[in-house]
């Protein structure tokens, strides 16, 4: 099968690809490379101009190349927004895409109107008034608009299906005949490096800065600072990011616990390559987004919205810093067995012959 993963979302795509190759499909990934995470792609989307040279170049870039993103089996766009810039015509190109290839599939990662519009009814909760106010800084948002819904119900009416990597996406198009099974996020487990989690003399727990309102990063840095007044000699408390993949997951392999995204009910791709490191995972464990993956449990520590429910969890793990190792062991099991990246590709695989 020919594939072509047009976008990108934190390795993502490039991730499904190379599982798709090792089960012996040509895969394709053209894409922008996710802003500051510069993750590698084989058409690339950006422009290498700046200013205004660069506003224009990466209007036109996608259309130059259309010629490279027809003829194949099947195309997966990473999100129905991400060819989003002001004055680019993403439905006429689109619409090439659609045309010019074989099958059309969508997958639910990152914001779309669905998401905003009915995951911000219909879940428990959600990163949607932290994003407008920190991240945005607006009431108003572009994807939370009447334009933007019937787009992306235009696009879900094109495709042959819409597949969600996690219950977030899943509950937002609930009900919709598009919408079919949730698939989980993969990860190459065999370019991650396993160590054993062996606590030295503090423990290293890290959260990834990167959308501060998203990911609810106001309640980690709350938290750690109740944390690192109380146990100044037992914890070493990090929050960085905004850099390229391959830095950030070396920042993150020197850690004992990984903080993922606050507001969700499911584990990140960032959470997922924690767990396959054999890092103690906090994050989005909620019992649906179990039954979403497929999985009674999960070694990943669930947290709630807000800073006690970090300042609990650390505690809990700093009383049993003799449990980590093994927790971080379940984690890369966990990792390999449900996020292996041919176990995930032949899913794709499975799903996009059927429909």
């Amino acid at each position: 099968m020919k594939i072509l993963l047009l976008g990108e979302f934190s390795g993502l795509h490039m991730n499904l690809k190379e599982g798709l190759v090792e089960l012996g499909h040509e895969a394709v990934i053209a894409a922008h490379g996710d802003g500051f995470k510069k993750v590698p792609c084989d058409i690339s989307l950006d422009s290498n101009f700046s200013g205004l040279l660069r506003k224009i170049d990466s209007r036109l870039k996608p259309l130059y190349k259309l010629n490279q993103l027809t003829n194949y089996d099947v195309v997966q766009l990473v999100n129905p927004f991400i060819f989003g810039a002001k004055f680019f015509p993403r439905r006429f190109f689109l619409n090439k895409i659609i045309q010019g290839n074989e099958k059309f599939f969508l997958s639910g990662a990152g914001d779309d109107a669905y998401f905003w519009r009915f995951g911000r009814e219909k879940l428990k909760y959600g990163p949607f008034d932290d994003f407008l106010k920190y991240d945005h800084k607006s009431d108003v948002f572009k994807l939370d608009t009447k334009e933007a819904l019937e787009f992306n119900s235009w696009l879900l009416e094109k495709s042959n299906g819409l597949i969600p990597i996690m219950y977030e996406y899943e509950k937002s198009y609930e009900g919709q005949p598009k919408r079919l099974n949730t698939i989980p996020i993969p990860i190459n487990t065999s370019k991650v490096v396993y160590q054993e989690n062996r606590v030295g003399k503090k423990l290293g727990v890290f959260h990834g800065l990167n959308r501060y309102g998203f990911k609810g990063t106001r309640h980690v840095e709350e938290a750690f600072k109740y944390l690192r007044n109380k146990y100044p000699n037992d914890l070493e408390l990090v929050i960085d990011g905004k850099m390229p993949l391959d830095k950030y997951l070396q920042l993150m392999q020197r850690t004992n616990v990984v903080i993922d995204q606050m507001n969700s009910h499911s584990l990140g791709v960032n959470g997922v390559y924690a767990l396959a490191m054999g890092k103690v995972v906090l994050g989005g464990a909620e019992p649906e987004s179990l039954i979403s993956l497929g999985v009674e449990s999960s070694p990943v520590i669930n947290l709630e919205p807000n800073a006690q429910s970090i300042i609990q969890q650390v505690e809990n793990l700093l009383a049993k810093k003799n449990e980590i190792q093994q927790i971080g062991y379940e984690s890369r099991q966990f990792a390999e067995g449900v996020h292996g990246h041919t176990k995930v590709a032949q899913q794709y695989i499975n799903t996009w012959s059927k429909h």
